[in-house]
């Protein structure tokens, strides 16, 4: 008879002591299988898909529903999924019996609960192939003493806490190796979890994340080992020992040394910019099912198999990202909320009854958090990580996922843990990330880059001194324009070279962990060699440096991969390391969202200047004549620490002999009573320098403008059109009433006002090219200007205003 059990496994001990499984079984009808319509006055939830897609349309709309009311407290997805899954569950609606017969009918749980298993193995086959095993590794080699600590601490001190409670704990745990195998599932932390968590929170980039990420892997490897070795060791006899661990052996050394052959063969037959064939990417998904039924058969854990086919896909383009990109979505918003329904199905309230076992649960979980935390205290005095940063380390370290839950249901399943005892865990840590989750992202503010209570600038950096700047590259588009305005930075002295450290920016889709990859031209590299936008970049900016006939510049290129939202602290974190006073990002052109926010970002958390240019198709000196070769530069200053950068940034300019400069100095009448005398003198002594350094320059030239109101002003600004190949300017000037006035007119904030005005439509159809500096806006202490050239006080103001009063 086809039939299925319904209700839950039951254990009935008679009077001869023989315990009974009890089975219901009900006669499985094929035409039950599809409704017939509703004009044949059927019910569709008498019928096995309606009610299916009924219930992932429900677990959906709840689960967004409760994201949405429980934002405002900072609330991760993961508990808004799981309260959804016990909303929908018996704890809740389904107290309602005439609701669970409808909604979680036996014949319909089959199905269900196969589309939740897969959405778990395709969850952590997607992390394992954001995993860079390289990088993770390479930092696990110094923080191994927090791994250690934060797993093992944990382990010992359980597992002689439920052996002292196994009197309390014996309704919940039967026997000495189940109390192991739970003191071993509690102590550890899963790297797919900590990435989720990690990267909901945004703190990939930072160093509490890089932590959190390499320790949750050596955790794992560790647990996965042990594991292992618990299996080996409490198998029947010897030799169901020896097979088990010959089939754990043989399934990884297939993986490796079969099927990753085979995916590398696949991505070398890929052309270079061609997507992957849908054949290969199907194949793989596939795949991945078959390695996850055989880890299923051979090791009792379908996650494995899943793990490993993750693990041996190479991360990032052509295959890495195209696989991550085609199932994600499907992976996060359909299969996943069909698991924490099942989670929230097997959650029961009503069986919490033995009160002395819930506590002593309560009690084991609750010190092995603690003892977690205490590991990983211990372990940071070795680094030197912060006491207010070790804390919340391991408070992330104690934080339980997907991967957890499926362990907890499959011990559910398997009687190792009975009802009670797996609705204390769920509702425990559910309960965990739902305080401690959103106190992580208030409590933690990114290190300070920055001892000292000064920043580097352009007005700090000697003039004749080495400039380093560091140039940000999105695609190949930007790579022409950035060239040309390192050109007018080179000069031809030796003692004042240019040294550009190019990055090129790479949104983080198919990895986990964030990379910053120096580009090496002779050694082959694996990541560029796949990455073929990014190598030519980097052999771009590379023959620039090697084919330059005048000028000294030097070109570092590096690779970023990290997600747009927080990539900005790895870029302040470069620009530190290398003492670099200047960065330069593209404008995001047409392209909102993340690429402003990441200038933006720039602009906020970068303690030296940023420049963000506005390119309009200014060519380098390579695709002109050489002969006839001059960029026409203008520069506009109207006073304030961000113009100071734009006029000094002139100041170098200047010596290049194959620049014009023009620069327009605008006073305006309405905000001479506005002007901060420190900021006044500051201007003043700045544009003497700049005077004193170009006197017999017949390539520079100064003019002044007296505005009196905003339309005088824009004329100005407007006067600049069609007659240079690039503006410098500050993002804020010392014109505060026209920006007053023209502010609700800005589209663009990072370029401030009048940089907005200058590439607004208006100027859409030119060939004028715009830099937009910003000076450090967390400066606290007041910076002088660079003490190069001339002496400053060898002319006195009135002499300064004669000699700059040119035309």
């Amino acid at each position: 008879m086809n039939g299925h059990i319904k209700g839950k496994p039951m254990l009935v001990q008679n009077g001869n002591n023989t315990i009974v499984f009890p089975t219901i079984c009900f006669y499985f009808e094929e035409e039950k299988m599809h409704p017939y319509a509703m004009f044949y006055k059927a019910n569709t939830l008498d019928f096995v898909f309606p009610v299916f897609m009924a219930k992932v349309i429900m677990a959906f709309l709840v689960s967004w529903f409760i994201y949405f009311l429980l934002r405002p407290l900072r609330q991760p997805r993961f508990v808004c999924n799981i309260l959804a899954g016990i909303i929908l569950g018996p704890s809740v609606l389904g107290r309602n019996q005439i609701f669970m017969e409808k909604f979680f009918p036996p014949k319909e749980m089959l199905i269900f609960n196969t589309f939740s298993k897969l959405g778990t193995a395709y969850l952590i086959f997607i992390v394992a192939i954001k995993m860079d095993t390289d990088i993770l590794l390479k930092s696990a080699k110094k923080t191994w003493p927090i791994g250690l600590c934060s797993y093992i601490f944990p382990l010992i001190v359980t597992s002689f806490l439920g052996f002292a409670m196994k009197t309390e704990l014996f309704s919940c745990i039967k026997h000495t190796r189940e109390m192991i195998f739970l003191s071993g599932s509690l102590s550890v932390t899963y790297f797919p979890v900590v990435a989720q968590f990690i990267q909901e929170l945004g703190l990939l980039t930072t160093d509490i994340g890089q932590l959190a990420l390499s320790a949750s892997m050596l955790i794992q490897m560790m647990s996965h080992v042990l594991t292992v070795l618990g299996v080996i060791v409490t198998r029947d006899t010897c030799l169901r020992s020896v097979c088990y661990f010959l089939i754990v052996c043989v399934t990884v050394l297939f993986a490796v040394y079969v099927i990753r052959p085979l995916i590398l063969l696949i991505i070398e037959r890929t052309p270079k910019g061609q997507p992957v064939k849908q054949n290969y990417v199907i194949a793989i998904l596939v795949g991945t099912l078959v390695m996850a039924v055989v880890t299923d058969l051979t090791w009792s854990d379908f996650l494995s198999g899943a793990f490993i086919m993750g693990l041996i896909v190479p991360n990032g383009p052509p295959l890495g990202s195209t696989l991550v990109e085609k199932s994600e979505l499907m992976v996060m918003e359909f299969f996943l909320p069909l698991f924490f329904v099942q989670v929230g199905y097997l959650v029961e309230v009503s069986s919490l009854q033995n009160i002395n076992a819930v506590i002593a649960v309560l009690l084991l979980v609750t010190v092995c958090c603690l003892t977690k935390i205490i590991g990983t205290l211990f372990a940071s005095l070795f680094l030197n990580i912060r006491f207010h940063n070790a804390i919340l380390l391991g408070i992330i370290l104690n934080f339980k996922g997907v991967v957890d839950l499926t362990s907890f249901e499959q011990s559910r399943f398997k009687n190792v843990l009975d009802a009670q005892c797996y609705t204390t865990l769920v509702l425990f840590y559910l309960l965990l990330v739902a305080i401690f989750y959103p106190l992580i992202e208030i409590l933690y503010k990114p290190r300070v880059r920055y001892e000292e209570n000064w920043s580097r600038s352009l007005q700090s950096t000697r003039q004749g001194s080495e400039l380093r700047v560091l140039t940000c590259i999105y695609d190949e588009d930007n790579v022409h324009g950035m060239i040309a305005l390192l050109e007018t930075f080179s000069l031809k002295a030796a003692i004042s070279p240019l040294c550009a450290y190019v990055v090129h920016v790479v949104d983080l889709i198919s990895q986990t962990a964030p990379l910053l990859l120096p580009y090496k031209s002779r050694k082959t590299n694996r990541r560029h060699r796949r990455g073929s936008s990014s190598s030519h970049i980097m052999r771009a900016f590379v023959n620039y440096s090697k084919n330059r006939s005048t000028g000294y510049v030097t070109v570092q290129p590096f690779t970023i991969v990290a997600p747009f939202k927080t990539m900005h602290n790895i870029i302040c974190d470069l620009a530190e390391e290398r003492q670099i006073p200047f960065i330069i990002v593209p404008f995001h052109k047409n392209q909102k969202g993340v690429l402003q926010d990441f200038n933006s970002g720039l602009q906020l958390n970068s303690l030296c200047s940023v420049g963000i240019f506005v390119d309009r198709g200014l060519k380098p000196r390579t695709m002109n004549k050489p002969d006839t070769y001059s960029c026409r530069i203008a520069v506009l200053f109207v006073g304030g620490a961000d113009d100071r950068e734009a006029l000094a940034l002139a100041i170098r300019m200047s010596e290049n002999p194959e620049v014009n400069i023009t620069t327009l100095r605008i006073n305006s009448t309405k905000d001479k009573d506005m002007i901060n005398f420190s900021q006044e003198l500051l201007d003043d002594l700045l544009v003497k320098e700049f005077m004193e350094k170009n006197l017999y320059n017949s390539r520079v030239v100064c003019h002044e403008v007296q505005v009196n109101d905003s339309l005088q002003m824009l004329n100005v600004i407007q006067s600049l059109r069609e007659n240079y190949d690039l503006i410098l300017i500050g993002k804020k000037s010392g014109a505060r009433h026209f920006e007053r006035d023209m502010f609700g007119w800005v589209e663009h904030q990072e370029l401030g006002v009048i940089g907005d005005m200058i590439t607004s439509a208006d100027y859409y159809d030119d060939n004028t090219s715009v830099l937009v500096t910003e000076h450090c806006s967390l400066v606290t202490k007041s910076m002088s200007i660079s003490s190069s050239g001339p002496e400053l006080g060898s002319r006195n103001s009135s002499a300064f205003r004669n000699d700059w009063s040119i035309s």
